[in-house]
């Protein structure tokens, strides 16, 4: 990007002080050069990223995640799961202690997972053991379930102004005894939310209709009333007939188990065993594992000390394969699935509550036959629950876990910025330069990071020699780099000793001094290409001159600081020298580039108001 201003008149030449500049790296790698213009293209880069317009290390894999502590004192933590309660477009953390007989929510103050505000749903929901959150009454926020062991109850309460500062208890079931597990779909197919629970004293797996939609009048529907030790339940479409199927895990039975929706409004079930001999189950869930398109079973068994897959062979439910994950996961205790590293298949999480133990297992080969374990935590006593979700909004996976021994309801950050990464430009051609005058830059650089450059130029591109000394600010280039070479690269190094941390580059600039000609127009006056602001800073509205040796096609393009166009001017005009003007801009800075014929020219403005 090029900015060009008159110097000094050298019969068909003239010298003019050149800017280039590169503020956006969107356009990706692969481009070589030489280019007149780097636009939003470079050559290569390792472990960068450009975001909003800006370059920042990529996120990578920690060796060891960081766990940042919700809550400390929560006696008895025995579930988690997260939903954006408030509204307000970030991840918020929801849990039950047993001991506690609390029901809460900790928001996430400041959308990075870092600032939790507690808010109590419920103080008296005596052995609370399970939560859940969604919409129950159809009003568009997001409501929050429970069960409670000890009070045999299965609740949800309504979040009334939509904000999760005002809650409104409404009660399912008062009496489902030994209420173990609550969870939440539309099991009839009539468009809104109803409730399944799990009854490990009454050994029971059932569902609620929402009569009315509203949450306010159920209707109880039993799907297995002799489930022993009902413990877990789950709901999704198992056999791939567009209805809502039910999965259970039974602790004494030890039995995983779905339940077919005959008839697809949840009145008739046909039991499928899908393990018969699974010692202790205690938690189920259903995903695709293997990437083949059928939904997939996952369970736990606390006294086999297993977290094991079975696969929906011929994607009916009627034949199933096991495939085991971990089988000597010491008291496991819950099981969960996700893509945790971001490389398209599922993984599979778990606690383990002898083991002390949150864990995640790698689907290695993608097909669910081969696993590598990465311990999350392995100190994290008698570990009870675990969830994923991205909680601190950088668009990874985090992990989520409660644990009844520290009494503790945690989130560990599994990614972090890579330790260094570098990107190297197109070769620019920049003209015939006389000489090299300023290289600016306009980057931040947060605690615990650096981001420095290096630079070479030539006047073969195709042999451009070594690098010069690393600078790490704005400097004259006056000794850097020789006159008289016409072709120029920079290399940006970015490094981090805090993975939380990235330093971050917005824009640099090289000026340099060149020659370019120029054309009589007939009326003793020289015309040459160049593209120069009215004012700058500029007031409401941006005023330009572009000047053309001759007629042809100019094209203006506007773009703000995000690097999103604005507007744009495109018109033939005739030789000489033109105002464009556009009006009615927000303040800020802008980028106004100018393409004439194999001309380009770009100018950084500030517009105020």
């Amino acid at each position: 990007m090029q900015r060009f201003l008159l110097s000094l008149f050298l019969l068909s030449t003239v010298s003019f002080a050149v800017t280039s500049v590169q503020t956006d790296w969107s356009g990706g790698g692969g481009v070589p050069g030489p280019v007149t213009d780097w636009g939003s293209s470079y050559y290569s880069s390792s472990w960068i990223s450009s975001t909003g317009g800006s370059l920042q290390l990529m996120p990578s894999m920690l060796a060891t995640p960081i766990e940042h502590v919700v809550d400390g004192n929560y006696d008895g933590a025995h579930s988690v799961y997260a939903a954006d309660v408030d509204g307000d477009g970030d991840m918020d953390v929801l849990g039950v202690a047993y001991n506690a007989n609390e029901v809460t929510w900790w928001e996430n103050t400041n959308g990075s997972g870092t600032s939790w505000i507690e808010h109590t749903v419920d103080s008296t929901f005596s052995g609370a053991q399970s939560v859940y959150a969604t919409d129950v009454d159809g009003d568009g926020d997001t409501d929050v379930l429970g069960a409670a062991r000890v009070a045999d109850d299965i609740t949800w309460w309504e979040n009334t102004d939509g904000s999760g500062t005002s809650w409104t208890e409404h009660t399912v079931d008062g009496s489902f005894d030994g209420a173990n597990t609550v969870y939440a779909a539309d099991v009839d197919g009539d468009g809104d939310t109803d409730v399944l629970g799990a009854a490990d004293i009454q050994n029971d797996i059932t569902w609620w209709e929402n009569t009315d939609g509203t949450g306010t009048s159920w209707t109880e529907h039993t799907v297995d009333g002799n489930f022993s030790s009902a413990n877990s339940v789950y709901a999704t479409d198992v056999d791939g007939d567009g209805d809502m199927d039910v999965l259970g895990a039974a602790t004494s039975a030890d039995d995983i188990a779905w339940w077919e929706n005959t008839d697809g409004s949840g009145t008739s079930w046909t039991e499928h065993t899908v393990d018969g001999n699974f010692n202790g189950a205690i938690g189920v869930y259903a995903t695709d594992m293997n990437g083949d398109g059928y939904t997939d079973v996952l369970g736990v068994a606390f006294e086999a000390d297993d977290i094991t897959w079975w696969e929906n062979t011929d994607g009916s439910g009627t034949s199933w394969t096991e495939h085991t994950v971990d089988g000597s996961f010491n008291g496991a205790y819950s099981v969960y699935a996700t893509d945790v590293d971001g490389d398209g298949d599922t993984d599979a999480l778990g606690t383990a509550f002898y083991a002390n133990d949150i864990t995640w297992w790698e689907n290695t080969d993608g097909a669910g036959t081969s696993w590598t374990e990465h311990t999350v935590d392995g100190d994290f006593d008698m570990s009870h629950s675990v969830y994923a979700t991205d909680v601190n909004g950088d668009g990874c996976v985090d992990v989520l876990g409660a644990a009844w021994g520290p009494a503790e309801i945690a989130w560990w950050n599994l990614t972090g910025y890579s330790a260094a990464g570098t990107l190297e430009s197109s070769i620019l051609d920049a003209g015939t330069v006389e000489y090299w005058d300023i290289f600016a830059c306009n980057h931040m650089e947060p605690a615990g990071t650096s981001l420095c450059y290096q630079f070479r130029s030539s006047q073969d591109s195709s042999s451009m020699g070594a690098w010069s000394d690393t600078v790490f600010t704005s400097i004259s280039l006056a000794g850097v780099l020789a006159d008289s070479t016409d072709f120029l690269q920079y290399r940006v190094i970015l490094q981090t000793t805090d993975p939380q941390n990235t330093p971050v580059l917005s824009d640099l600039m090289f000026s340099y001094t060149t020659y370019v000609s120029v054309a009589d127009n007939n009326e003793g006056e020289i015309v040459f290409w160049g593209l120069v602001p009215s004012a700058n800073p500029s007031f409401g509205n941006l005023a330009v001159q572009v000047s053309t040796p001759q007629p042809g096609m100019v094209d203006l393009v506007l773009h703000d600081a995000a690097g999103r166009v604005v507007a744009r001017y495109s018109q033939n005009l005739p030789g000489g020298t033109h105002a464009v003007t556009f009006n009615n801009l927000s303040q800020g800075v802008y980028f106004c580039t100018m393409h004439s014929g194999d001309f380009s020219a770009t100018e950084r403005i500030v517009v105020l108001k």
